[in-house]
C-alpha cells in the first residue's frame, strides 16, 4: 500500500491515522461506527432516497452508497464537496451544497444527520432543521447524532456554536415525527474528550 493511503473502495479520511495510533484508530471507528449505525437503525434499503446532511468529505455519503438507491451528500462547504468529490465517484452519489438542495426538487425517504446542528448558531437552528426536513417525505425517518451541552457554544471547539441539551434536542424534533427515540453514549471526540453524544431515531415524519 502506497504513501500509507487507502486504495480502491477502502475509506479515505481527510487525515491518515497516525501516531497515537490506538486514540487515532477509536476516532476513526467512531466516525465510520455511526453510519453504520445509522443505516442499521433506519434498515436503509436499496429502495431509499438518502440525504446526508452534512457529509464533510464524503466519506459517509460513499459508505450509504453502497446501501440505497441513491445518495444526496449535502454540505455548506465547497472545499469538502470538490474533495468528496475528487475521492468518491459512484453513479448513484451526488455532492450538492445546501442552496442547491433547497432550490431543486430533491426528496428523500430518509436523511442523515451526523453531527452537524452543533455547527449550526442557536438562533438559526430551528429554521435549518424545518428546511432540512421539509426534504423528507411524509412517514420518512431520520437519524440524527449531536454531542450534548448547556445550549452554548463548545468551551474547547470553535466550530461548535452550539450544543444542545437533551431536552432542547427533543423540542427542536417533536413538532416533525410520531415517534423518537433518544439513545445517548460516550465516545472521544477529535479533540481527546470523552463526551456524551445524542442519537436520535426520529421515525413517521409528520
Amino acid at each position: 500500500m502506497s504513501n500509507n493511503k487507502y486504495n480502491g473502495e477502502t475509506l479515505i479520511v481527510s487525515e491518515f491515522i497516525h501516531s497515537p495510533i490506538p486514540e487515532n484508530s477509536m476516532i476513526f471507528f467512531n466516525h465510520y461506527g455511526r453510519y453504520y449505525y445509522a443505516m442499521k437503525r433506519l434498515g436503509i434499503s436499496s429502495e431509499d432516497f438518502v440525504l446526508d446532511a452534512s457529509c464533510g468529505n464524503g466519506y459517509g455519503s460513499y459508505a450509504l452508497a453502497h446501501n440505497c438507491h441513491y445518495v444526496y451528500g449535502v454540505d455548506i462547504n465547497k472545499d469538502y464537496l470538490d474533495m468528496a468529490k475528487d475521492h468518491f465517484k459512484k453513479d448513484n452519489l451526488q455532492f450538492i451544497t445546501y442552496e442547491d438542495l433547497y432550490d431543486d426538487i430533491v426528496y428523500a425517504d430518509k436523511i442523515v444527520c451526523i453531527e452537524s446542528l452543533e455547527h449550526v448558531p442557536k438562533e438559526e437552528m430551528e429554521e435549518f432543521i424545518r428546511k432540512l426536513f421539509s426534504k423528507l417525505v411524509e412517514g420518512g425517518s431520520a437519524f440524527v447524532t449531536v454531542p450534548l451541552g448547556n445550549n452554548e457554544a463548545s468551551e474547547y471547539n470553535k466550530f461548535h456554536l452550539n450544543e444542545p441539551s437533551i431536552d432542547v434536542a427533543y423540542e427542536l424534533f417533536s413538532k416533525y415525527f410520531e415517534k423518537i427515540n433518544i439513545e445517548v453514549d460516550s465516545f472521544v471526540n477529535s479533540f481527546g474528550y470523552e463526551c456524551k453524544y445524542a442519537f436520535l431515531i426520529l421515525k413517521d415524519k409528520k
